[in-house]
């Protein structure tokens, strides 16, 4: 019986002591009184010389209270008495209440760290989720200063805000971060907040109903993942789109999302009132495999596009007075930068014209996209003169292309949309040999699940590991035209996967070293730090947790981005290729812009652009060849119209040309 009894007491106060501090101090203020009053009561009992009864309780309670008192008090038994309450004072009222408050203190600041206090904010930046592109999102941010003051301006914002949804966003996650920016980090512009987008008390939590922009990442696919990141993303949508139809904001915010299967692409956009921009990272990257793979070379190309640090970038620019303005009269007015073509809308979403015909004309709310080194260099002019007198643009040729060999290492959720992209282009042949340790029955279902159409390729499935050097042997990759290594989703981590990647490569440059033309290599992997492991090597590497990081801010800060890309990025619509000096009959436009180099290399680029023009071309870029282990790969992109370009006959201009 006592033994139960003495159980349900300290249940009790366990129940009392874990409800928090306030419950605590409670349990020690009734102690303080309880010793107060027993001890006085005590010593009015055995020690007389007390008026009255509270008289007593009152002594005892400042001799608890304040060990001061302990020497005034007289006899024996009226001093054993206070050494006794003021023992218990220091356990008690000092000791006990002190850890209590630091407790208190301690348990505030760490839930103050975790970023659970909602903010109140107007059109600043909502990254939801924290994922393998969270980084590089937030640096673009930090670093695109114009585009991120033309963005607040038209918002009527003043200063740049980005909330980072996490779901611990606490003080060590912060130390990462700002360890990772570097000089870019910025404490007064970045603010954490804890919680999952998958919950709309944490939505609330980033006031994301008065945001600018939110900007919504694929969760990372690896071998733990236990949610598909697409089903994340609509669930977010869900419930940002069922709050707004509530309480619906005066703007609602631009939401830039990246979806993985463009197959939920009308569902998203059914889930959301507002603006919506939709970056499928599978297809993208696919897009810029495939690309890479017919051109080698172009990821230095693509690098300077999406990125916003440094070199030329792609402006689109409103211009209202360019209505009814012919695109050959537009052609040749910008000095340092190069029109790429318009931008228009489509009720809520745009459609990019690139390298369009000379006679398209520009109608009212036309953008132009512009090639160009800084956002003032893409400035639509005021006026428009005459167009330059020049031959009538053709349409561009078409070239056919031979059967091409291509050996992929590797397999992840993306090799189906990669296989897609080679099947679009049907005037293209390839044969496509696959090489996993997943076996080949998998990958085959997998294939026939996703409905590609197969006509044009050649597929076939080889079952080994390649980073043994008598597998790869056996397949001799020097026999292929192309080699590309893709990270695997087998492995527990990212780092992991690339340490593979590597170690591929490095067997792949061993084993075709000593051929009399080493195939192209390209890598994929997924940490842009590995990147400068290939730096002075040949190969190109493709980070695609970069470009798609890059993609999403781009939009972000301009959407009508997005249409530019897909048209840049899609198969059948434009298309970046290399085209040899020699292929171009460039004695009629040498020195048109000055005089011209006696042994006939010296050519301007806007020598080049003409010779581009009359093929029904856009030219963007050199590329010198001998120079692709360097930095850039030898590619520079728009130089200078008057800057002399001693070239080579197998040197390339870069162009931008229309698929038939």
């Amino acid at each position: 019986m006592f033994s139960r009894l003495k159980n349900w007491a300290l249940f009790r106060l366990e129940q009392a002591v874990i409800r928090g501090a306030g419950a605590r101090f409670a349990i020690i203020l009734i102690l303080v009184v309880l010793v107060a009053v027993v001890g006085g009561l005590l010593a009015r009992a055995l020690a007389p010389g007390f008026e009255s009864a509270a008289d007593a309780i009152w002594w005892a309670f400042l001799r608890l209270t304040d060990p001061g008192y302990l020497g005034d008090d007289q006899g024996v038994v009226k001093a054993t008495i206070s050494t006794a309450v003021t023992i218990l004072g220091y356990v008690l009222f000092m000791g006990a209440l002190i850890a209590i408050l630091v407790q208190w203190l301690n348990e505030t600041m760490d839930r103050l760290e975790q970023g659970l206090t909602p903010v109140a904010l107007d059109a600043h930046f909502v990254l939801l989720g924290w994922t393998s592109r969270t980084l590089t999102i937030l640096q673009e941010i930090l670093v695109s200063r114009g585009r991120v003051e033309r963005f607040l301006q038209q918002r009527g914002a003043r200063r740049l805000r980005v909330v980072l949804l996490a779901e611990r966003a606490d003080a060590s996650l912060g130390r990462q971060i700002k360890l990772e920016l570097g000089t870019d980090w910025n404490d007064r512009q970045v603010i954490l907040r804890s919680g999952t987008p998958l919950s709309l008390d944490a939505l609330e939590r980033v006031d994301f109903a008065h945001a600018g922009a939110i900007l919504i990442p694929a969760a990372d696919i690896t071998a733990n993942s236990t949610l598909d990141a697409d089903t994340r993303t609509v669930k977010t949508l869900m419930t940002m789109g069922a709050a707004l139809e509530e309480t619906a904001p005066e703007e609602t915010p631009l939401v830039v999302v990246e979806l993985q299967d463009t197959r939920h692409a009308s569902t998203l956009r059914a889930l959301y009132p507002g603006p919506m921009e939709i970056v499928a990272g599978d297809e993208v990257i696919s897009r810029v495999l495939v690309q890479n793979i017919r051109n080698p070379g172009l990821s230095h190309v693509y690098a300077e596009f999406v990125s916003d640090v440094s070199g030329n970038q792609i402006y689109v620019r409103e211009g209202p007075q360019l209505a009814g303005v012919s695109v050959q009269q537009l052609a040749h007015a910008f000095p340092e930068g190069v029109l790429l073509g318009i931008v228009r809308p489509q009720g809520n979403d745009f459609q990019a014209l690139l390298n369009p015909p000379d006679d398209l004309r520009l109608e009212a709310g036309d953008s132009i996209a512009v090639l160009a080194p800084s956002y003032a260099d893409a400035a639509p002019p005021e006026t428009i003169g005459i167009a330059p007198d020049l031959p009538e643009r053709p349409a561009p040729a078409s070239k056919a292309h031979s059967r091409r060999r291509v050996l992929l290492l590797g397999w992840n959720h993306r090799v189906p949309a990669l296989l897609e992209e080679f099947a679009a282009y049907p005037e293209e042949a390839f044969a496509i040999d696959i090489v996993s340790q997943v076996s080949a029955a998998k990958r085959e279902k997998r294939i026939k699940a996703e409905a590609i159409s197969t006509e044009y390729l050649e597929i076939r499935q080889l079952e080994f590991d390649y980073t043994v050097p008598a597998y790869l042997e056996s397949v001799d990759p020097a026999g292929y035209d192309n080699l590309v290594l893709l990270p695997s989703e087998r492995l527990k981590s990212e780092a992991e996967s690339d340490a593979r990647t590597i170690l591929g490569y490095l067997l792949l440059r061993e084993m075709t070293q000593g051929s009399a033309k080493a195939p192209p290599v390209l890598v994929e992997l997924h940490d842009p730090d590995n990147a400068a492991l290939f730096e002075n090597r040949r190969g190109e590497v493709i980070v695609s947790p970069l470009i798609v990081s890059r993609m999403l801010t781009r939009v972000a800060l301009r959407r009508e981005l997005r249409a530019v890309f897909d048209a840049l990025f899609s198969s059948g619509g434009s298309d970046i290729v290399f085209r040899r000096i020699a292929d171009y009959d460039l004695a009629q436009y040498r020195g048109a812009s000055g005089d011209p180099d006696p042994a006939g290399r010296d050519y301007s680029f806007a020598d080049l652009q003409r010779a581009a023009d009359a093929h029904g071309e856009i030219a963007i870029g050199v590329r010198r060849t001998g120079q692709e282990t360097r930095p850039g790969g030898g590619v520079q992109i728009n130089p200078g119209r008057d800057e002399r370009l001693q070239l080579k006959r197998d040197d390339e201009i870069i162009v931008l040309t229309t698929l038939r």
